[in-house]
């Protein structure tokens, strides 16, 4: 009776294994051909040149879009400590420089042209007003939320896309896949430049205030319809 039972017990824990494994299987599957079914999908923007006054690269809409409809997710190029324990604000800029540096030498060839097409801002350029790798990484990465809130990341798509204070993207950090999704603020028509936000504005800021800041973290006078709007 009791070699009965373990074998009944046994054949039980074995079938419910099959059953687990089969699940996950399944699952995996599912997952696969969600992907695959998203890269088949036609994308909702392509690159252009920037309407914007020195905007350079931008991102413009191919197909309407609905608010709240994803148009793109991708994981980040880089993503580095947001800070570092360090004696001095200068010894925290080295060691940022240099894991930015060390994170950059790990990418593969094309992941580096990526960022190296990047816009970066003279600011951080070299004695020898030269581009670097910690510019590149200054300029176009973002922060992260969640779990990953100390630190931020770099996405290329993403980075093509420039400013206003009313923009009609949005972007969210999926920490639990290590992906950035963008998605529709607003219906958004065919042609249209699709825009992020540079920081957050509080509704009460003013018009100068937003341009210090913008100024100030990314060196450029802001000249989206809301700020000309106030300008008139």
């Amino acid at each position: 009776t009791t070699t009965t039972t373990t074998r009944r017990t046994t054949t039980r824990q074995s079938q419910a294994t099959l059953d687990a494994l089969a699940s996950l299987s399944l699952q995996q599957k599912a997952k696969k051909d969600a992907a695959l079914q998203k890269e088949q999908e036609p994308k909702k923007w392509k690159m252009i040149d920037s309407k914007e006054v020195d905007g350079g690269k931008g991102l413009e809409s191919t197909v309407d879009i609905a608010q709240g409809v994803e148009i793109h997710r991708e994981p980040p190029l880089l993503k580095c400590p947001n800070g570092h324990l360090a004696s001095s604000q200068t010894e925290a800029i080295e060691k940022h420089k240099a894991y930015v540096q060390k994170k950059f030498d790990q990418c593969t060839p094309a992941q580096q042209q990526s960022l190296l097409e990047l816009y970066t801002w003279d600011k951080y350029n070299d004695s020898d007003g030269n581009p670097t790798i910690y510019g590149y990484y200054q300029t176009n990465s973002v922060k992260l939320t969640g779990k990953d809130a100390t630190e931020g990341g770099v996405f290329p798509i993403m980075c093509r896309m420039n400013h206003s204070c009313t923009p009609n993207i949005q972007h969210l950090w999926h920490e639990d896949v290590g992906e950035l999704s963008l998605f529709a603020l607003r219906d958004i028509e065919q042609g249209e430049e699709l825009y992020v936000t540079y920081g957050q504005f509080h509704n009460f800021e003013t018009t100068q205030q937003r341009r210090d800041h913008l100024q100030s973290n990314f060196g450029f006078h802001c000249l989206c319809d809301r700020c000309k709007a106030s300008d008139d």
